[in-house]
């Protein structure tokens, strides 16, 4: 999720800076950011870009060395800028890669989406399992919407409605089972009429 923020102010090698330029490194005071909420690989974009993360893409991959074979569900890191990140391969266009072999693949990250553009080269590592590529799709994520509360009121007659179906399914039982074993007892204690 992307969230707008605030730069109080930018240092380049320990003095204050009024810019900085694509591929420089810089550190950011950033207005009303915590801490815990920054991590590596998260970055600053302009609204213009319009920003999208992603859990999935689609990258060529070329395997410069494995000592067995690649095949789908296989995790491994990834590393494209700076996102740093173990993703899992869902899917390839070819049933197994080995040393020297070449595939469209599509992948997910394991832990959380990330920013990423087409076009980004990617080294996917593991071991010592290297390939190196580039993204050739970002698929778009799309969080779900979490389920609304209900209000306290609906939620106890909700509960209630709940724990008389309870009842009322555990005096049909006992009815039941009272009369199967003996017909006197279906005739004294008729069953409930919902």
């Amino acid at each position: 999720r992307f969230e707008p923020c605030t730069i109080k102010s930018i240092h380049r090698k320990r003095m204050p800076v009024t810019e900085v330029r694509g591929g420089q490194t810089a550190t950011f005071a950033l207005k009303r950011v915590r801490r815990d909420r920054v991590r590596k690989g998260m970055v600053l974009v302009s609204k213009s870009l319009n920003p999208q993360a992603c859990y999935e893409f689609e990258g060529e991959i070329l395997v410069l060395h494995h000592p067995t074979t690649i095949s789908a569900k296989y995790q491994a890191m990834v590393h494209c800028g700076s996102v740093r990140q173990t993703a899992s391969i869902v899917e390839m266009s070819s049933e197994n890669l080995r040393t020297g072999d070449k595939a469209s693949c599509h992948f997910k990250f394991i832990k959380s989406p990330e920013y990423l553009r087409a076009g980004a080269r990617l080294v996917f590592r593991e071991g010592r399992t290297k390939a190196v590529g580039h993204v050739t799709k970002v698929l778009p994520y799309t969080p779900v919407a979490p389920q609304s509360r209900s209000a306290p009121g609906r939620r106890k007659a909700h509960r209630d409605q709940s724990q008389q179906q309870q009842k009322a399914g555990d005096d049909t039982q006992d009815v039941a089972s009272t009369a199967a074993t003996t017909d006197v007892a279906s005739a004294a204690f008729p069953p409930p009429v919902d």
